[in-house]
């Protein structure tokens, strides 16, 4: 790519003037810029020369640039302009994009900021209010992550990317393996299957769970599902309910159903945006979004924070909607009578004490009214008489007012254990309790099944209160542990007391670990986990097991000296022994003899056994003149020679006496056991 100075100052399509760099990424950069025809700042996005690279991707970038440009939609990143243009000699495509400036939610996370549930609350609904826009025009983000909203100075969320996300996806998802970390994160559990909308396995209810995991990672700072790899992240998640804190207070039920594993059971944009408005009513006012700006929570909009009522869901295609008011701070009417206001809340109290238990009240004490009894006049005593008939009445007319206000409702929590999740949700719905979805591994409930409940059953529960439903999400998941050094039949008992699966064992040679014991250990479906990670239930490993160190092949010693011959074997890890020194033809004092032939095998630590040359092993050529034949044969036999070729008549003369038709004459030195030729006439 170009660098900034490059490309600062370059007038781009005859209008576009480029300044600093913004940002970077895989495909591109991005770049302040002046339109100098309608003068305002714009952002140019300038892609790789591979996404015009040939004539088909160009025309296909043309094209989701062209759709991308007819998005309008105040929760949309605006393309006011695209084409592809010569960038510092290289031919790039481009977007011109509307100019915000109050940086990504990934930027507000970034700086250890995180949002109170209220405005998360706000995000969502501009998050949806953009996805019903495209999802109702048949696009489907694909790319949904905090990166990829953006705030604008007014404080509103965009989506971006939608000029070239479908593009990016189809790269992105190709090939699940060369999945980055970050996309993996945010992914739904079809695009985890390595599934997509070209063969219609993805809809927009994958949008749907990439906003649920944005939204919970921007209260809680942690990503739900998230692994230390990409293969052990997208796993994660499939056929695995939400985990959702029941500290979102109203919004843990409605994240619950948005993050569900099958993507029929989420809501739709215009469901989920509605949902968020009917529980923006039980939420506090939202502090202003610390966008990027002149001042971290600086109120750009002059004052006016944003109410969850400016987001009514105009665009959001629904049967009926909602008004969704912030709670405001309540004021008992100051020109209220006071008199009547004890006597109302003394009646009240008269009324909650003769209430049984199961009922409650918010008022703790309230003083009685005092009368004056020091007066004798008897009109006083009428007018007191008079005065208490009237308190008698008021407190009967008040307190039942009261009971009818301030009697809470309750229920008893029947017993959900072991019931299938949504037949408990049911049971229970017409208690008027706020539901959350809390899931925890069971090794005695089946995926989906409730384990328990918090209050726990037999307990009374007032309408309007939290009732947590513990649900099963499968069984519990056993951590790794490192096998290696331990024997087979103890890693296969270790490994069964974790329900994990019996080890599939191979062999090795290995130099350092004793035979019999685990050199090394891996699953072989996820060949990247290592100890402490989890695993499912009964996953199996593979070991390999030591055969001791392998056999050293024993190298050429003869015709070597002592040193070289020594260090040959110590290599290998072998000892020398030394015999008694041979006759033989190789020179005097190099390895005549070896006790293990070369090319043949010896265990690590064993010894071969060298004989080191004395020499040709010589004798004296005797004296055969005037010998019988007999006293010939007798006289070589003991010199240590042998009787060769005879011929002629051994009765006659000795003439000849040779070694291989070379004479030899007595006293001559001959290797012991020469063969002697006689020639006799």
């Amino acid at each position: 790519m170009a660098t900034n100075e490059a490309l600062s100052g370059l007038l781009l399509a005859g209008r576009y003037r480029l300044h600093q760099r913004r940002g970077a990424g895989g495909d591109g950069l991005v770049m302040d810029a002046i339109d100098e025809q309608l003068q305002r700042t714009v952002a140019v996005r300038v892609f790789e020369p591979e996404w015009a690279a040939a004539r088909s991707a160009e025309q296909r970038f043309l094209a989701e640039a062209q759709a991308a440009a007819s998005l309008v939609h105040p929760n949309i990143n605006a393309v006011y302009d695209f084409g592809i243009d010569d960038f510092d000699g290289d031919k790039r495509p481009y977007l011109v994009l509307e100019y915000l400036s109050g940086g990504s939610l990934r930027d507000i996370l970034d700086r250890g900021r995180l949002l109170s549930p209220s405005q998360a609350l706000v995000v969502g609904l501009d998050a949806c209010r953009g996805l019903d826009y495209i999802h109702r025009r048949g696009i489907i983000h694909r790319d949904l992550r905090p990166g990829t909203m953006v705030f604008g100075d007014d404080h509103r969320m965009r989506l971006v990317d939608l000029g070239v996300s479908r593009l990016r996806a189809e790269q992105t998802w190709a090939d699940l393996s060369a999945v980055g970390i970050d996309a993996a994160r945010y992914a739904s559990p079809e695009q985890a299957q390595g599934l997509t909308p070209e063969d219609g396995s993805i809809d927009t209810a994958s949008d749907i769970y990439s906003l649920c995991l944005v939204l919970i990672e921007a209260v809680t700072g942690q990503i739900p599902f998230a692994a230390d790899s990409t293969v052990a992240t997208l796993n994660a998640r499939l056929d695995k309910l939400m985990p959702v804190s029941a500290d979102f207070g109203p919004l843990a039920s409605i994240l619950e159903r948005a993050g569900r594993p099958l993507a029929i059971d989420r809501f739709t944009a215009a469901e989920f945006g509605k949902a968020l408005m009917q529980a923006a009513e039980k939420l506090p006012r939202p502090a202003p979004i610390p966008t990027a700006g002149n001042s971290l929570f600086a109120d750009t909009t002059g004052g006016a924070l944003r109410d969850v009522t400016e987001l009514a869901a105009d665009e959001l295609e629904v049967d009926e909607l909602v008004e969704a008011r912030l709670p405001r701070a309540g004021a008992v009417d100051a020109g209220a009578d006071e008199s009547a206001r004890t006597v109302v809340a003394a009646g009240a109290v008269a009324i909650a004490a003769a209430n049984d238990s199961n009922h409650t009240t918010d008022i703790d004490s309230v003083e009685p009214p005092v009368f004056d009894q020091g007066d004798d006049n008897p009109h006083h005593a009428r007018s007191w008489l008079l005065g208490m008939l009237v308190v008698v009445l008021a407190l009967l007319a008040g307190g039942l007012v009261a009971y009818r206000v301030i009697v809470t409702k309750s229920y008893t929590v029947p017993d959900l254990a072991g019931i299938e999740m949504g037949v408990a949700e049911n049971q229970i719905a017409e208690n008027e309790w706020v539901v959350v979805v809390k899931t925890e591994r069971s090794d005695e409930q089946a995926v989906g099944n409730v384990i328990s409940s918090e209050p726990p059953a037999g307990s009374k529960l007032a309408v309007g209160k939290t009732f947590v439903l513990i649900v099963s999400d499968g069984p519990t998941l056993p951590k790794l542990v490192d096998v290696n050094g331990m024997t087979v039949d103890v890693a296969t008992a270790k490994l069964a007391e974790l329900k994990l699966g019996a080890p599939v064992a191979s062999d090795a040679f290995n130099e350092t670990v004793a035979v019999g014991q685990i050199v090394s250990w891996s699953v072989p479906a996820q060949p990247s986990l290592v100890t402490g990670m989890e695993v499912v239930q009964g996953t199996v490993i593979a070991i390999v097991v030591s055969k001791g160190p392998e056999p050293r092949v024993v190298p050429q010693l003869v015709g070597l000296d002592v040193e070289a011959a020594q260090a040959a074997l110590v290599a290998l890890r072998l000892t020398m022994a030394k015999t008694d020194d041979v006759f033989s033809d190789v020179p005097l004092g190099v390895v005549a003899q070896q006790s293990v032939a070369a090319g043949a095998t010896v265990d690590r630590d064993g010894s071969v056994s060298i004989a080191l040359s004395k020499g040709p092993d010589l004798v004296v050529m005797p004296n055969l003149s005037g010998l019988a034949f007999d006293a010939v044969q007798k006289a070589l036999t003991d010199a240590g020679l042998v009787v060769g070729v005879v011929a002629g008549n051994t009765a006659g003369f000795l003439y000849g006496i040779n070694v291989a038709g070379v004479p030899v004459v007595a006293a001559q030195q001959l290797p012991r056991g020469t063969s002697i030729d006689l020639s006799y006439y």
